[in-house]
């Protein structure tokens, strides 16, 4: 491969040494050399690219997101921006009216509120539709309806393991379409075996360009469970069709994981940590709380996991050295899962193996300081700093004080990272266009951690620290930080060219920042036009 030198630019490494530089000459892939000196006379024969003074950062992370389920939100139903009942009837029954007979109709991002703040009945979604099955997604990907006729399509009616489930909700009439937290992965399992090929491929080549447009080069699919999922990435890569690095983590307990574990990787596809659930979500109010929810008094959420089963977790992950990211939003979640760590560490000590915390929307503050002693990586989603009304209603002024703690973690040397949990969480706000933030955006996460948004205003962070969240730090936490993360000689030549320099600007702007290029391994995948 002939080399290429990317020149006039403002090449934020992100190093440690705060170097910048303004030329960068690369070559089967990797840095070769960085320079403030013209390098054009030193390789001569390679293709120059003049940046015309952008500046350029290391390639974003996206350190959390469901790649599948977020290329789905793509060429399914979203009714994230849908905010009253009859745009919800409306949008539904439109969608459906476009679809074969007995096709399935899959959909996301509604709340309650639509519903006038009650969780929607079966009989909600059959009088829009029920000539075909319907599956809507909570938001937050913790609870989803169903029609009738997608129970009677998945067999559940009549299933007794269903019917006597805490996590399917049930009335006078049997189930009422209404299912929470481990029913929630076993029914979308179940749909998307049905699915083809071809559908995965379309769905995934609009969340690709859709990521590479926004300056994201690497993603950590945070829970892909399925090797069909894992075979199909690989696929689409080696034909060139997605650009996008990957690494994707399996579902511990799942029926799929002793499959996934044997999968093979390769440079641009690796396995990463095993994901497990210890509670739920605000939105559902399944996350485990200390003290009740503020709206629901008798209720402080579930807790996923037995302690036992956490132990076993850890001790598995401690002793043989295998990552984890352990889903924990609730501080009583937090504190239970604390206390057992503690416990294992004590007899296994392992400072190697990199173990996540995702969400962390709630911690004493005593904990804060447990969390750093553990040796654990926090993974922190700014952009839920968009739903703080769901968060005060959930929780009381009283509480606020101990939610989204990045400054804290950071503060105290917690190897931290920001990331999305696309397509769930947060109510996304318009761009400059009309249209909406799909949530993974870099350029949102940022805005959202650097201004005064959140009900916890004081853990607002500094621009250079919230770029370290999505570049270096997450790096780290994948392993990769000998070629990842930073812009260096011997390191992937994967960045991100900006239109605007984002250490330069009103912090209030940051969010309408456009990608001009997007680069991995040294080719150019993405070109503002």
């Amino acid at each position: 491969m002939s080399g290429v030198l990317f020149k006039n630019a403002k090449i934020y490494t992100m190093d440690g040494n705060d170097n910048i530089f303004s030329s960068m000459y690369i070559e089967d892939g990797r840095i070769v050399e960085l320079s403030n000196q013209n390098l054009i006379e030193k390789y001569k024969d390679c293709k120059v690219i003049d940046l015309n003074g952008r500046a350029v950062f290391p390639g974003f992370v996206e350190s959390h997101m469901h790649l599948i389920e977020a290329a789905r939100s793509m060429v399914e139903m979203d009714f994230k921006n849908v905010k009253n009942r009859d745009d919800f009837e409306h949008a539904l029954y439109s969608f459906s009216k476009t679809k074969e007979p007995n096709a399935w109709i899959m959909g996301s991002g509604w709340s309650e509120i639509v519903f006038g703040g009650i969780m929607p009945h079966r009989f909600d979604i059959d009088k829009i539709v029920s000539d075909k099955p319907v599956c809507l997604i909570r938001q937050d990907g913790h609870s989803l309806i169903l029609n009738t006729k997608a129970l009677e399509v998945l067999n559940l009616r009549d299933n007794e393991s269903v019917i006597n489930s805490e996590t399917a909700v049930k009335d006078e009439f049997g189930l009422t379409g209404l299912f929470y937290e481990n029913w929630v992965f076993e029914i979308i399992g179940r749909i998307m075996d049905m699915m083809p090929d071809i559908y995965y491929e379309i769905a995934l080549l609009r969340v690709d360009s859709e990521l590479i447009k926004n300056g994201v080069t690497l993603v950590n699919d945070i829970m892909t469970q399925y090797p069909r999922y894992y075979n199909t990435f690989k696929r689409l890569q080696r034909e060139g069709k997605i650009k996008v690095r990957i690494i994707a983590g399996s579902l511990g307990n799942s029926k799929e994981y002793s499959e996934f574990i044997k999968l093979s990787e390769t440079e641009k596809l690796k396995k990463g940590p095993v994901k497990y659930f210890v509670d739920g979500s605000f939105g559902s109010r399944t996350a485990l709380l200390t003290e009740p929810y503020e709206d629901e008094p008798n209720n402080i959420g579930c807790q996923n996991l037995s302690d036992e089963e956490i132990y076993d977790i850890i001790e598995n992950s401690l002793k043989n050295s295998i990552p984890i990211a352990v889903h924990i939003i609730g501080d009583l979640a937090m504190k239970k899962f604390l206390d057992i760590y503690e416990r294992v560490y004590n007899i296994y000590p392992n400072k190697e193996v990199r173990n996540r915390v995702e969400h962390i929307q709630i911690i004493k503050e005593e904990d804060i300081d447990r969390f750093k002693r553990l040796n654990l990586i926090a993974s922190f989603q700014p952009i839920f700093n968009l739903e703080s009304n769901l968060t005060l209603t959930r929780l009381g002024f009283r509480r606020i004080k101990d939610t989204y703690r990045y400054r804290t973690f950071i503060e105290r040397g917690i190897t931290t990272i920001f990331n999305s949990d696309t397509p769930f969480g947060a109510e996304y706000v318009q761009k400059k266009d009309g249209t909406f933030f799909k949530g993974f955006e870099p350029m949102l996460g940022i805005y959202c951690s650097v201004n005064k948004l959140n009900l916890n205003i004081e853990e607002r962070v500094t621009v250079k620290q919230a770029v370290e969240c999505y570049t270096k730090n997450p790096a780290y936490a994948n392993y990769m930080e000998d070629v990842y993360g930073t812009l260096e000689k011997g390191k992937y030549a994967d960045f991100v060219v900006l239109e605007e320099d984002i250490f330069d600007i009103d912090t209030l702007k940051i969010k309408d920042v456009e990608v001009y290029m997007t680069v991995i391994d040294g080719e150019v995948v993405y070109q503002k036009q």
